[in-house]
């Protein structure tokens, strides 16, 4: 019936519509190459996507497992640093008590400096005293050489005047026997006798009195300190 319908219309119609079916399957086979490429486009699109999609699941796999290493890793720093702020306050602690032993051993060395100051003094002092009895020691030395010197000239002395004496006695005796008894002198009783006794040698100058004495005196100083001879 569509044949025949088309028989009856006019050929231009016919032709137009021929035109307008040409002119679709034209733009329908160009559409389906369009929608082909369009095809293959998003086909490799997909594939590359597909293959994108791996990348990144791969990559967020390793990011995951960086996330767990950095994690594991700034654990391991807390617990580093926890440590080493216990090792700080330790470490201030020791340096606290290094602090007062330092402050102690200061003290101790300032007492030490003083000490050696006193003892440097002391011994300065104990060798000017060391000098100075010294120097006494040679001045007794000296002293006593000399008064043991006068001692040995008055020694000399007192036998050159016992001799003296001696003679004079003997002189003295013989003249009285040739005396006759009315020139005896008077007699002298036993008390002035015993105040002034006859043989008694009298000395006349008042020096070898005061050199007696001083005899005496260096006999009394024979007992000095044996340190100082």
């Amino acid at each position: 019936m569509g044949i025949e319908n088309m028989r009856r219309w006019p050929m231009y119609i016919v032709f137009a519509v021929c035109i307008l079916l040409l002119l679709s399957l034209f733009n329908s086979w160009s559409a389906e190459n369009v929608l082909r490429n369009r095809v293959s486009e998003i086909s490799i699109q997909l594939q590359e996507c597909s293959k994108q999609q791996t990348t990144c699941m791969e990559e967020s796999l390793t990011l995951l497992e960086q996330r767990d290493s950095y994690l594991t890793k700034v654990n391991e720093l807390d617990k580093q640093k926890s440590k080493l702020t216990d090792d700080i306050e330790g470490f201030k602690t020791k340096l606290t008590k290094s602090e007062g032993q330092v402050n102690h051993t200061k003290v101790d060395v300032e007492l030490c400096k003083t000490e050696l100051q006193s003892l440097k003094n002391l011994q300065v002092s104990k060798t000017a005293i060391v000098e100075t009895l010294r120097l006494e020691k040679d001045t007794l030395t000296t002293q006593l050489a000399e008064r043991k010197q006068k001692i040995d000239e008055l020694e000399k002395e007192i036998e050159r005047l016992k001799i003296a004496l001696t003679t004079k006695s003997a002189a003295n005796s013989s003249v009285a026997s040739k005396v006759t008894p009315a020139a005896q002198p008077p007699k002298i009783s036993p008390a002035l006798s015993a105040h002034n006794p006859i043989n008694e040698p009298v000395l006349e100058n008042n020096d070898a009195k005061e050199e007696i004495e001083d005899t005496n005196a260096l006999n009394d100083g024979n007992e000095f300190d044996p340190q100082l001879q």
